[in-house]
């Protein structure tokens, strides 16, 4: 699944190409692809379409794991919040052809844009989705409102320590925690294997057993992480891209995430499950506290 630095890669590579640009027609495939709604199933596909017609992309911004592209219909704002799920993927082109092949046979919503250009979202497994929201129902919108910090923010340091302070937080394992979008935002598995193992954190240790000063330091690790992650276009782990069709180089630079030895002692790596998650990490270096 796409984390955090993987949809930031995607909006830095898009929102060149969609910026103050007019949205004069949209096509979406029979499949569901429309915003999950709890209980009442999905947006409606018509409403979706009505309410994206016509509208100005403004800005494109990323929380956590969810693409937002910041409209307008004339005066009125309107928000397409965007969720990539397992394989989901955004490309800006002239045509359709312009898709490598494995992501145009996967193509579910095509959007016209006032110079003739397409934006076009693929989802070969259908776990993403795409929603448009007014100025209202986006701020209602829980999972973004409710969302932790970004890692980049100014505070961010101080909101993450006082989010792992919290009563409900202190005696949860710290993998879960990091996982949590209400703590820390676009945190996923790869990251938060990583993270660990740099601040030598066992993946089940709680947070009433670290220091402040030593959660400090796992988020120093976690802002390095996602940074350099950025900067090395994400993790292509299967078939991961960005807007431009290119693969992220992080996975080169993984020290435990789905490897098999530790490399700064070269003892076989642990893996355990953490809601139906893997875990990896070294059991030499990570201990958990009162075994180590």
């Amino acid at each position: 699944m796409p984390e955090g630095p993987e949809v930031q890669r995607v909006l830095e590579t898009l929102a060149p190409k969609v910026i103050n640009k007019t949205i004069e027609a949209v096509r979406i495939s029979p499949y569901k692809i429309t915003m999950p709604q709890g209980k009442r199933g999905r947006q409606d596909v018509e409403l979706f379409i009505g309410r994206m017609s016509g509208t100005r992309v403004e800005k494109l911004e990323r929380r956590g794991k969810y693409l937002v592209f910041h409209c307008r219909n004339n005066s009125v704002p309107l928000y397409m919040v965007a969720h990539l799920g397992m394989t989901g993927a955004w490309f800006a082109v002239g045509s359709p052809e312009e898709v490598e092949d494995r992501y145009r046979k996967h193509i579910h919503v095509t959007f016209l844009l006032d110079d003739r250009s397409l934006m076009v979202y693929s989802d070969q497994r259908r776990f993403g989705w795409v929603g448009a929201l007014t100025e209202q129902e986006y701020r209602e919108y829980a999972p973004i409102q409710n969302m932790g910090p970004e890692a980049f923010w100014e505070d961010a340091p101080a909101l993450f320590l006082e989010n792992l302070r919290s009563k409900q937080a202190m005696t949860q394992p710290i993998k879960r925690l990091l996982m949590k979008p209400e703590i820390i935002a676009g945190v996923g598995n790869i990251y938060a294997c990583e993270t660990l193992f740099k601040a030598k954190i066992h993946p089940l240790t709680q947070p009433k057993d670290l220091s402040d000063a030593k959660i400090m330091e796992l988020f120093g690790h976690i802002r390095e992480t996602l940074e350099t992650a950025v900067k090395l276009g994400g993790s292509s782990i299967s078939n991961y891209v960005n807007s431009e069709g290119k693969k992220g180089s992080f996975q080169n630079h993984h020290k435990v995430y789905k490897k098999e030895h530790c490399p700064d002692c070269l003892t076989p790596l642990g893996n355990i499950r953490i809601d139906q998650r893997s875990s990896f990490f070294c059991p030499q270096c990570q201990t958990l506290p009162g075994r180590g």
